[in-house]
């Protein structure tokens, strides 16, 4: 078999949703064709679906080195690192750390960067607008998820954190001053 043979394969797996055969394959073809940018590319872009970032990485960085420039190749980093900002953040935003203000500072930072880095990244959006809200900053909060809403108005999960927000804003402002 040549690597586009393997390359088919790869897409017959990727279309049952087989992604584990589909990353297989998609190694084998680069055995064939180690310095081919677009198979590392796909097989990134698998790695990615697949939830493993570290692998994604070395694909898309080989890539990139192959074809310096390719942009379709960089802007894939760009999301790559931004899906990596937001995991580390979301684990600053749910730890029990000492020092919490450390954390959500650090976290708003990374956030702030994974949406500079792919502003259509929602995920970012939604994390950035809950350590916002984490710190009663409500009005930040409400209007970075609103901007997530405006992404995926379709999705409900959202809209009902957009509700919970707008409580809390509500008992929060409502509480006397001490």
């Amino acid at each position: 078999m040549k690597a586009d043979d393997y390359i088919q394969e790869a897409y017959k797996a990727i279309f049952h949703n087989d992604f584990e055969r589909a990353v297989y394959w998609f190694e084998t073809a680069l055995a064939e064709e180690p310095n081919n940018p677009e198979i590392h590319y796909r097989c990134s872009i698998t790695y990615a679906r697949n939830g493993k970032l570290d692998q994604a990485f070395v694909h898309a960085n080989k890539a990139t080195e192959i074809a310096p420039g390719h942009i379709e190749y960089l802007i894939h980093i760009n999301r790559l690192q931004s899906k990596k900002l937001t995991a580390m953040s979301r684990v600053l935003i749910e730890s029990s750390n000492a020092d919490p203000k450390r954390n959500y500072d650090k976290a708003l930072e990374q956030l702030k960067q994974a949406i500079t880095l792919d502003p259509l990244y929602t995920e970012a959006y939604v994390w950035l607008a809950i350590a916002y809200a984490e710190m009663n900053e409500y009005i930040l909060a409400i209007a970075v998820l609103k901007e997530a809403i405006a992404m995926e108005p379709q999705n409900e999960q959202l809209t009902d954190l957009l509700h919970d927000f707008n409580k809390r804003m509500r008992t929060y402002f409502q509480k006397p001053s001490t």
